[in-house]
């Protein structure tokens, strides 16, 4: 190698290690095409969560107002029911006292039911007279187990005001226990009784017992209606 090949090879040695390392290090990379995106956020559906707690909220709000319009309906249909059962149940209670002591009472002391009045045109027979003297002096079951609204002895219609609907009371004696209760005030009963009177035996005192069906309802309305049974003593 010459001189001259040689003075030039040293001036691009010289030229190379003389470059800048800042100048190198400026260089921009090549790039491949890839790009690379960072991470997902964890916490981006929060929104979703919030809706559906909205929703379930607005459903238990409307059930709560479901509730209180069912319980309040209820209550009014309750206590119209009440009202109406209590009328019935009252009326029954009527009948039954007036059925005791007036009709039952007259017919063990000797009265035929067809005699009795209709007080009013409230009493409406409808047993004969045989048959009711029968149930009166017969001791068992003289009645055949059915209710009082199918095969009652007397029927008492209980008048009211124009507004409200008249009540039938349906009255049945369904059992008999004869007893030595005097039936007039001085006509002995077989069995063995005695007048009272001085020097004599006074025998224990066993009442006539008289087993009752009483049936109220309203005239306008079959559904509203009491049942009652009941025991007389005479």
């Amino acid at each position: 190698m010459n001189t001259m090949e040689e003075s030039h090879m040293r001036r691009l040695i010289i030229r190379k290690i003389s470059v800048s390392p800042a100048k190198e290090k400026s260089t921009p990379r090549p790039t491949t095409g890839i790009r690379l995106s960072a991470p997902p956020a964890i916490l981006g559906n929060e929104r979703g969560v919030a809706l559906v707690m909205a929703l379930i909220l607005g459903l238990i709000g409307m059930l709560m107002i479901a509730s209180l319009l069912y319980m309040a309906g209820t209550g009014t249909w309750t206590s119209g029911s009440k009202k109406r059962y209590q009328t019935a149940l009252e009326a029954s209670h009527g009948g039954m006292n007036f059925f005791a002591k007036e009709i039952i009472q007259r017919g063990v002391g000797g009265a035929p039911l067809s005699t009795m009045g209709n007080y009013g045109g409230m009493l409406t027979p409808l047993i004969a007279d045989a048959d009711f003297t029968t149930k009166l002096t017969t001791t068992g079951d003289i009645n055949d187990g059915v209710y009082p609204d199918d095969n009652p002895d007397a029927t008492l219609t209980m008048v009211f005001t124009a507004s409200t609907p008249n009540m039938t009371v349906n009255t049945a004696i369904l059992r008999t226990s004869l007893g030595n209760s005097g039936t007039s005030s001085n006509v002995l009963v077989g069995g063995g009784v005695v007048n009272n009177s001085s020097g004599t035996v006074i025998p224990q005192h066993i009442p006539y017992l008289f087993q009752t069906e009483i049936q109220g309802q309203s005239a306008g309305n079959s559904r509203e209606r009491a049942r009652l049974s009941g025991t007389y003593a005479y």
